[in-house]
């Protein structure tokens, strides 16, 4: 099986760590794909990465990983995610710069990547909107998953939902238990498209919407909350190993909680070193911290 995540592979900047350390949503999936699929699947990455330190950061973890790379070098800095986090470990995002990424478009070549992969994932958010939108028109013979990490735009709020939820088999959305109004909304638009929607909530468990009923899994408890940072992306990694399979909705949440568990016992999505920051980093890195 031929698995390709799509999007961001960058760097995770730990404000309150003074340190980097490899990261973004398609790293971390696929990451955690090669340990959720079965052996002999091929996990791979589809990116844009800038010419910069952290790009050879990256893309010495790909390598490490066992994880295929269809890298593209172009102008702009390696994408980063300033991260923090609260007293209980919860990730506080503080900044995001897309950088190469955002000023991609997929190629030819990238298309026919997706065209032959069995199962693909891509994430969409508004400061990647316009390469996305190069992902979504890419065709796709296989299972196609979106990871909504926006759901829309502050004038549209559910707009990225309304206009790929049907050209997508499957969407995750990380929510809380509270918004219930919305999870109501989100499971409407599943059963008008005839799609199957993830949402995960926490230490509540996880959700799949647009079935006559919906199917609740709770979560794995775990005994110390390190970092959330990932968790969604393993969550996924270990949903669609299961499901890209069976199509069994309520063992492939089973597997997502377990993987999702794993994963916010430690820091960061995957095991990997902290990078400690350059003696000349800049003060405005500091000064991001939000604690």
């Amino acid at each position: 099986m031929k698995v390709t995540a799509v999007g961001d592979c960058g760097i995770d900047r730990y404000v309150d760590l003074r340190a980097d350390r490899p990261g973004g949503i398609a790293l971390n999936f696929a990451a955690n794909a090669k340990i959720w699929f079965d052996a002999g699947d091929r996990i791979s990455v589809l990116t844009a990465l800038g010419q910069d330190r952290e790009a050879a950061i990256v893309e010495g973890t790909i390598a490490s990983l066992g994880v295929g790379a269809f890298v593209v070098k172009g102008p702009g800095i390696t994408p980063v995610q300033y991260i923090d986090h609260d007293a209980t470990g919860e990730r506080v995002f503080v900044r995001y710069e897309a950088g190469a990424l955002a000023q991609h478009r997929l190629t030819g070549p990238e298309r026919e990547i997706l065209r032959q992969s069995d199962v693909m994932i891509a994430t969409v958010f508004t400061q990647i909107a316009d390469f996305f939108e190069t992902v979504a028109d890419a065709p796709a013979a296989g299972l196609r998953a979106l990871d909504y990490c926006n759901l829309g735009t502050p004038e549209d709020p559910l707009r990225y939902v309304h206009r790929y939820a049907e050209r997508f088999d499957l969407g995750f959305f990380g929510l809380s238990a509270t918004q219930s109004a919305l999870i109501d909304e989100l499971e409407a638009i599943a059963r008008r498209a005839g799609r199957l929607f993830i949402v995960t909530l926490g230490s509540q468990g996880s959700l799949a919407l647009g079935g006559r009923r919906r199917i609740v899994a709770p979560a794995v408890a775990v005994r110390e909350v390190v970092d959330t940072t990932g968790a969604g992306d393993s969550f996924a990694a270990g949903f669609l190993s299961l499901y890209a399979r069976s199509r069994d909705v309520a063992a492939s949440l089973a597997r997502g909680a377990d993987a999702a568990a794993r994963t916010i016992g430690q820091v960061g999505a995957f095991p990997a070193k902290l990078v400690p920051w350059p003696a000349d980093a800049p003060a405005e890195w500091t000064a991001l911290k939000r604690h």
